[in-house]
């Protein structure tokens, strides 16, 4: 299980990779702060399925690298860990 949550973070991180260097420093700023707003209110809504999201350094790093589809990752990864 650990190996198959690996494969598809490194996935996922690739995808994330490649997006980000088509995108200019502007966008790259606000498609951040867009994944960071994502993940507190992902924590928010899922606080009433009770349902937390991890809040560290990782998880904050992976929203503002990834946006919308790293929160998404986050909440993939919780629910199959689960």
């Amino acid at each position: 299980m650990k190996a198959f949550i690996l494969i598809f973070g490194a996935a996922g991180a690739a995808v994330l990779l490649y997006t980000f260097k088509k995108l200019k420093l502007r966008y790259a700023f606000l498609s951040a702060l867009s994944g960071i707003a994502a993940f507190f209110a992902a924590d928010f809504i899922c606080s009433f399925f009770d349902f937390q999201l991890p809040l560290n350094g990782f998880s904050i790093a992976v929203s503002a690298i990834g946006g919308v589809p790293g929160v998404i990752l986050i909440n993939l990864l919780m629910v199959l860990m689960r």
